[in-house]
């Protein structure tokens, strides 16, 4: 009988090891996306059912007709926000028991982009968490009838990505609900308004080009005295500090 020898048996051991290092991280982040994708498919369902129970609840059928909506001052009074969700939410935890912005993450990131979202839970007037370890946030809109939600399917926990934990829902109409997490992807970056997010010389000069100044010293600026942005001599050197406007 042909026997295997100790070195080839380590040989083996040591290649199943190596593709098992090289396979092992691939594995965990698809099966990661799918627990994420399910509980994305459980905070949808979650939002739509209770805010339909709370309209039939309170025999309406028009959204800006919710009592919440037009009884707790635009959100901002927790006590009466988190009577009105007790009647259709099964909540572990809200605004009024202690749960507030500081236990959330404080920045999430965009897919693909170097920004993180502009979005911030001490925005939100109200956050409530089932007991599943989901926590959403309900936000005012400007239209009357609808308003949305936020919602975090795993907590505080990681990736804190949008789009891959955080989802924004729009409920409207009759009871309609969209998915609207693109908005939580909008950042506002280096622009003509918000010179402060504007890094280097070259991102001045593509929203401000630089204007000679009045005093004959040749000097070219981007109105540093409101922003980030260096002032420059005309050939590119440092104006040490010094802004005409």
């Amino acid at each position: 009988m042909t026997a295997f020898t100790l070195a080839e048996v380590l040989i083996t051991l040591g290649v199943i090891g190596v593709v098992a290092a090289l396979t092992l991280p691939t594995v965990i982040n698809k099966t990661q996306d799918k627990v994420l994708e399910n509980q994305y498919a459980k905070a949808k369902n979650i939002v739509y059912n209770g805010y339909r129970l709370m309209m039939t609840k309170t025999e309406n059928f028009k959204v800006e007709n919710l009592p919440f909506l037009n009884d707790c001052n635009a959100l901002n009074e927790k006590a009466c926000m988190s009577k009105e969700h007790k009647k259709a939410f099964n909540i572990a935890a809200d605004s009024v028991s202690g749960l507030d912005s500081e236990l959330m993450p404080k920045d999430y990131i965009i897919q693909g982009q170097s920004e993180k979202s502009q979005f911030n839970w001490d925005d939100v007037p109200y956050i409530f968490a089932t007991a599943d370890g989901m926590t959403y946030g309900v936000l005012s809109d400007e239209d009357i009838s609808s308003f949305s939600v936020v919602a975090d399917v795993n907590g505080i926990k990681n990736p804190n990505t949008v789009k891959k934990d955080l989802y924004k829902f729009r409920f409207s109409g009759n009871g309609k609900l969209s998915d609207v997490s693109g908005e939580l992807e909008y950042y506002e970056g280096c622009s003509k308004d918000n010179l402060s997010k504007c890094k280097t010389q070259e991102e001045c000069l593509a929203i401000s080009p630089w204007a000679a100044d009045d005093v004959g010293t040749g000097c070219y600026y981007t109105s540093w005295w409101r922003n980030s942005c260096s002032a420059f001599w005309g050939d590119g050197s440092s104006c040490n500090g010094v802004s005409y406007y």
